[in-house]
C-alpha cells in the first residue's frame, strides 16, 4: 500500500489509461510534470487496462492502477501498480486533486464522493465523453471545484452546464522552443498528417487535395478503425500516399522537420456522414508543428481555427472537409519564400512562448484558483 506521511499532495487522475501517444495522454502527463516542475510533488494515477471505464460492480476496486510519482523539480519519477481500492483511500488525503476525462465514465463519483471541502478538485476533459450526459444530470456544483479547461472552445461548452469554468493553454516546453533553429524550405517537399487513423481526423481530405507531384506521409496508429483504414488505402491507390503506422517521437518529429507543412484535417462530419460536436478541443499537433519548424494547414473545426487564430496564422486555415480549399492553402506555401516561411514561424514561436508553456502552466492553474477563490469569497461576504 502506498500510503504515507510523505506522499505528494497532488493528483493527477485519469479516468483512461495512458498508454497511448495521443494528444490527451500527452498533455495529462505534462499537466503532472509542470506541477513537479514547480517544485511540487506529485502522484500521477491511471487505469492499467482499457476496459476499466466499463468496470461498474465491485470488482472493479481490485482493477490495477499504474502510479508515476514525480519530486518536485526532477525531471524523472517512479514507477508502481496499486489496487483501485489502495487507489481511493487515499483520496482525502490529498490537497488538489485534477480529474483528466472526467466525462469518460460515471466511475468519476468514485473519486468524487471521497473528498471533502478543505480540497481544491480540478476537472478536464479531452474529449472522450462516453459518460456526458450522465455526469450532467448527477453532477452537483461546489465551490471547491474548478473546470479547468484546454481551450476557449471547449470552455464554452462545459459552461453550458456550470460557471465555475476556466482554460489556460499548455503545449510546449521552454528548452525545446530554444533548440529551434531557422528554417531550409529546400529540403522541406512532403506534407505530413499526424494522428490516430479515426474518420473524425479527415485524412481523406488531405488525400483528396494532392497533385500528382505531392508527397503526403500519414503518421499514427492504424489498428482502431480497419473499415476507414481501408477507405483512406483506397483513396490513397496512384498517390504518393505512406503510412508509416505509429513511430518512434524521434522518427516521427524527424518526418514533421522534413515537411513544408502539417496538415490538421479533423472535422465535426466524417467521410460516413456521422457527427462529432467536439473533433477537437485543442489540437495539440499544430504546437508539434511549430516545435519542429514546421507550419500547419489546419481545417476551420473551432478549437483548431482557434489555436491558428491565436498563433496568428488564420491565413493558412481552410474550410472543413474542402479539399479545393485546402489545395490552395497547400499551394500557398509553396509558394512562400524562406524569408516570409520563417516570418510566420518566429511569430507562433513567440506566442507559444508566452500563452503555451509547460514550464508555468501550474502556476497560471493557481492563480486562476486563487482568483476564483476571492470572488468567492466576496460574493459570500456581500450576501451576509
Amino acid at each position: 500500500m502506498y500510503i504515507n506521511q510523505n506522499n505528494p499532495r497532488t493528483l493527477v487522475f485519469s479516468l483512461l489509461p495512458l498508454k497511448k501517444t495521443g494528444g490527451g495522454e500527452s498533455y495529462t502527463f505534462n499537466c503532472a510534470n509542470s506541477i513537479s516542475t514547480s517544485g511540487i510533488d506529485c502522484d500521477l494515477v491511471a487505469p492499467v487496462e482499457g476496459n476499466f471505464i466499463r468496470i461498474k460492480d465491485n470488482s472493479r476496486f481490485e482493477s490495477l492502477f499504474e502510479i508515476k510519482r514525480f519530486i518536485g523539480r526532477q525531471s524523472s519519477f517512479s514507477n508502481f501498480h496499486e489496487k483501485y481500492r489502495d487507489i481511493l483511500s487515499n483520496i482525502p488525503n490529498y490537497k488538489y486533486i485534477w480529474i483528466h476525462q472526467y466525462l469518460a465514465s460515471s466511475l468519476v463519483f468514485d473519486l468524487l464522493v471521497l473528498t471533502h471541502n478543505k480540497q481544491i478538485i480540478l476537472f478536464t476533459n479531452h474529449g472522450f465523453e462516453e459518460n456526458y450526459h450522465d455526469f450532467w444530470i448527477r453532477y452537483i456544483k461546489l465551490p471547491n471545484h474548478f473546470f479547468l479547461e484546454v481551450s476557449q472552445y471547449s470552455a464554452r461548452r462545459t459552461k453550458k452546464y456550470t460557471s465555475n469554468v476556466s482554460y489556460v493553454y499548455g503545449g510546449a516546453w521552454k528548452s525545446k522552443l530554444a533548440k529551434l533553429s531557422t528554417t531550409s524550405l529546400e529540403k522541406k517537399k512532403q506534407f505530413v498528417c499526424v494522428g490516430r487513423l479515426l474518420p473524425h481526423k479527415g485524412f481523406e481530405v488531405a488525400i483528396d487535395a494532392l497533385s500528382k507531384d505531392d508527397t503526403l506521409v500519414i503518421i499514427g496508429p492504424d489498428s482502431e478503425d480497419d473499415s476507414y483504414k481501408k477507405f483512406l488505402q483506397m483513396k490513397a491507390k496512384g498517390k504518393n500516399v505512406h503510412f508509416t503506422g505509429e513511430i518512434l517521437l524521434t522518427d516521427k518529429d524527424k518526418i514533421i522537420s522534413e515537411s513544408v507543412a502539417l496538415i490538421a484535417n479533423s472535422s465535426s462530419v466524417t467521410y460516413h456522414q456521422r457527427t462529432f460536436e467536439q473533433s477537437e478541443l485543442l489540437g495539440l499537433v499544430v504546437i508539434e508543428s511549430i516545435l519542429n519548424n514546421t507550419l500547419p494547414i489546419t481545417s476551420s473545426q473551432p478549437a483548431l481555427k482557434e489555436i491558428m487564430t491565436v498563433l496568428k496564422l488564420n491565413e493558412l486555415v481552410y474550410t472543413e472537409r474542402d479539399f479545393k480549399s485546402l489545395k490552395s492553402k497547400m499551394l500557398f506555401i509553396h509558394s512562400l519564400p524562406d524569408a516570409k516561411y520563417q516570418l510566420l514561424l518566429d511569430k507562433a514561436k513567440e506566442i507559444i512562448m508566452e500563452q503555451f508553456l509547460w514550464d508555468n502552466y501550474w502556476l497560471s492553474v493557481k492563480d486562476i484558483i486563487n482568483h476564483k477563490n476571492t470572488l468567492h469569497e466576496a460574493e459570500a461576504y456581500e450576501k451576509k
